[in-house]
């Protein structure tokens, strides 16, 4: 036994002594080098922490950054230390997935420490871990980072232990507990508390070089202005080590010479290992208790809400979190939910935890199309969502079950009854008296019988079965796959058919009107859109009509040679004649788009059909034949956007039958709910509204111009808003496409007038509505907003005096 006040014998190496000598690096001698050296112990001076009370004064201490007993290391000693931590190797330490930090299995006290082991992307092997430096309070090779200006300790700061990490103080400046914990708490807002003679002191004694670190990273370009003020902080410091205390409610007494830490204790250590190895990009350890990744990240988020990690505004839990987050989800593949419900509701949860915007959208919308299925597990994990995000779910999955219903209701058996059943079934409207409509709906239901057999000889059945040979499909009835095929299939045949030169003249705020005329040429695109706007408001959600909404018809110009040249009656003669089969095929070719064919089995079947039936037809006739299949087509595609365009942001939709189209409408649950409005400028007017962007980007329209027809009139129209308008509201100097014209002397920023990128990319989510990056307030006229003021005083003379007297002066 020792005598008191002597210094006890170092224990075997493995075992937990928190009264063992360290070095100046902080970690225990070896036993080797343990023996009384009188040189070394006359240089010292006194301890950090006493040994005994008794000896508190005789005993020397120790003057080095980390605060411990040091004593003299030799040149080669200390260079064989420093050979991990290589110039290579820090410049690699970031998403190094299996640094070579295996050491030989230890033990605390005689309790055995519990098998880790690094999880890894590529690789299902579990690479063993030693924690017997985190149990022994020793260096983490991994997480000591030379050029760290902070030192962190796992124990209080009166227990006399070793640090474990060595890290920048970049990768926690988005937490205020942390740096208010590492600077203190008087130091935390050091940009605003420094006084006059400490600022002139900083500005007239340190060169700009010198305020910062060296071999600090630079703040991020697109780092958030919260990250940054905490970033700044740290940077305006001067250039010294900082202990970081980390206080763990352990059950072991750490201040006991002989105490042992039990498996509770390790996983703690572990997770705050796990959490610092987060922020420095590298590796992270599974335990018996936590093999999962996400039980890993739980317990990451945990650490990091408790310690205040945010942001500016909330939305996420700073610039450093978010980055390594994301290369987390990539590598790890963990927004990848398609075949597993239990990791659906890890997205959706993790996505909440992190505050990571793409794993919980990828989450949700996963979620929703099997949410069946995931309450069918009645798996307690689905309690861990918050009820925000389950009310979501609950609404998104009524809303999409109604969606479903109508699309049903139309494809299963192709029929659109409310097409036929407005003017087109009318007798005594003007436009009946020049359209044969009944040919159109003889045309219409050719082509209904034309594709319910190609799908049937397609799929085996319609709608298809499971277990048909014909098909690959897991589950009967409509799907998803089967209804982006089908979307596919009359997108191409659109392509083909379209009259690229005709805009649509309908909106979806104003019913078209009847149009009289005695031309039968002019009134059969007006009496054409008037049936498809009857079928779009038939029911709802009224369905936007699509830019370009007439068919190219078949003509005998550039079939017979001079018939442009004759005169409208012999014309006339001419188009109730029957054509030869030769003059069909060229009439009918020359009414494709050629550039916008593509050589499908659905299009050779379309064409092969036409030309059968338009034989020993006259030109009249066919163009009749193409208004029914162009109204058939119209109809389909109409009824798909709602179900077959997925949500914005959805990486992972290759193979999956559920629809992925429901989006988490509103805030994110982490968020203000002012976060969710946008301002967006009327078009053709000066005037601002500011809107929930879920009503504009992700509505019936936001819906529809992410469709097919939207996107590709985009791109025959040159430009990215294509706004269709009644032909009698528009100016004649202002084409019907082009969004209004604003100025830098209109009010907007400079930033946005004068930039190309942006102008080039302006698009309008509404019809009439363009998204504007303007603070709230302000009009693009420059002015406030007037308020309309009410004066029950003034008299209608009054009133009508000055209208007068404004129409006046405006001449």
């Amino acid at each position: 036994m020792a005598r008191p006040g002597s210094r006890p014998a170092s224990p075997p190496k493995g075992f937990l002594c928190p009264l063992t000598p360290v070095s100046d690096a902080g970690r225990p001698d070896s036993p080797a080098s343990s023996r009384p050296n009188s040189r070394a112990s006359s240089a010292h001076k006194d301890f950090h922490r006493p040994f005994t009370p008794a000896s508190n004064k005789s005993r020397p201490r120790n003057t080095g950054d980390s605060g411990f007993r040091s004593r003299s290391v030799s040149p080669s000693k200390r260079l064989s230390q420093n050979a991990a931590f290589t110039k290579e190797q820090k410049l690699s330490k970031r998403r190094s997935w299996l640094p070579g930090i295996s050491r030989p299995t230890s033990q605390v006290g005689e309790v055995q420490l519990p098998k880790a082991w690094l999880i890894a992307p590529s690789s299902s092997d579990k690479t063993p871990y030693d924690v017997s430096a985190l149990a022994n309070s020793e260096k983490v090779p991994e997480l000591w980072n030379e050029s760290g200006d902070v030192i962190i300790y796992l124990h209080p700061k009166d227990v006399y232990r070793g640090p474990s990490f060595r890290v920048e103080s970049s990768v926690f400046a988005a937490s205020r507990k942390l740096t208010a914990m590492a600077r203190g708490k008087l130091n935390y807002a050091l940009p605003m508390t420094n006084t006059l003679e400490d600022q002139m002191r900083q500005i007239t004694l340190q060169l700009p070089e010198q305020r910062s670190r060296p071999g600090s990273p630079a703040p991020m370009d697109g780092s958030s202005q919260g990250s940054r003020t905490m970033s700044d902080t740290f940077d305006e410091r001067p250039s010294q080590d900082v202990n970081l205390y980390l206080p763990l409610a352990l059950h072991a007494d750490l201040a006991s010479a002989h105490t042992s830490l039990d498996v509770d204790d390790i996983e703690q250590l572990v997770a705050v290992r796990n959490v610092f190895a987060f922020l420095s990009g590298q590796s992270l350890v599974a335990t018996p208790n936590t093999p999962a990744i996400c039980g890993i990240f739980l317990k990451i988020a945990d650490f990091l809400q408790r310690y205040g990690f945010s942001n500016l505004d909330g939305s996420t839990l700073g610039e450093e979190v978010t980055t390594n987050f994301r290369e987390f989800v990539t590598n790890f593949k963990l927004a990848d939910i398609r075949t597993s419900r239990t990791k659906t509701m890890e997205a959706i949860i993790l996505g909440e935890r992190m505050r990571s915007w793409d794993l919980y959208n990828e989450g949700f919308v996963h979620g929703v199309g099997k949410y069946d299925e995931i309450i069918k597990l009645k798996s307690p994990m689905y309690h861990m969502i918050t009820d925000t995000t389950t009310k979501r779910l609950e609404r998104a999955t009524l809303d999409l079950t109604s969606r479903l219903k109508t699309v049903r209701t139309r494809l299963e058996t192709f029929e659109f009854p409310s097409l036929f059943s407005g003017i087109a079934n009318s007798t005594t409207s003007t436009e009946s008296k020049m359209i044969r409509f009944k040919a159109w709906k003889a045309s219409f239901l050719a082509m209904r019988r034309h594709v319910m057999t190609v799908y049937k000889e397609k799929y085996g059945a319609w709608p298809p079965s499971a277990k048909s040979k014909k098909n690959e499909f897991e589950e009967s009835g409509l799907n998803r796959l089967l209804l982006r095929e089908v979307y596919q299939d009359f997108s191409d045949l659109y392509n083909a058919l379209v009259n690229r030169n005709s805009i649509t003249t309908r909106s979806v705020d104003l019913a078209l009107s009847s149009e009289t005329t005695s031309d039968d040429e002019d009134v059969t695109a007006p009496a054409l859109r008037r049936v498809m706007d009857e079928y779009d408001r038939s029911q709802p959600p009224i369905q936007p009509p699509i830019p370009f909404d007439t068919p190219l018809l078949p003509s005998l110009v550039g079939t017979r040679r001079g018939f442009e040249i004759l005169d409208p009656k012999k014309q006339k003669k001419e188009n109730v004649r029957r054509l030869a089969n030769d003059e069909i095929n060229q009439a009918l070719m020359q009414s494709y788009n050629r550039d916008r064919i593509n050589s499908t089995p659905f299009l050779q079947a379309f064409m092969h059909f036409e030309r059968q039936t338009a034989r020993g037809k006259t030109i009249e006739e066919i163009q009749d034949l193409r208004n029914g299949q162009w109204l058939f087509m119209y109809a389909v595609i109409q009824s798909l956007p709602l179900v077959v365009v997925d949500a914005p942001d959805v990486r992972w939709t290759k193979g999956v039958e559920y629809f992925l189209c429901e989006v988490p409408k509103g805030t994110p649950p982490w968020t203000q709910e002012s976060h969710s409005r946008g301002w967006y400028a009327i078009a053709g007017g000066a005037g601002v509204v500011s809107l929930p962007s879920d009503v504009i980007d992700h509505g019936v329209e936001g819906i529809y111009r992410r469709s097919h027809c939207w996107r590709v009139a985009e791109k025959w129209s040159g430009i990215n808003d294509i706004t269709p308008v009644q032909s009698h509201e528009m100016n004649d100097d202002q084409s019907m496409l082009s969004p209004p014209n604003l100025s830098p002397d209109d009010g907007i920023s400079a930033s946005r007038s004068s930039s190309p990128h942006r102008n080039s990319h302006r698009q309008s989510m509404h019809l009439g509505l363009e998204a504007l990056p303007l603070p709230a307030g302000v009009a693009p006229s420059g002015a406030k907003p007037v308020r309309a003021s009410y004066d029950p005083l003034k008299s209608f003379e009054a009133i009508l005096g000055e209208s007068d007297a404004l129409n006046a002066k405006a001449r």
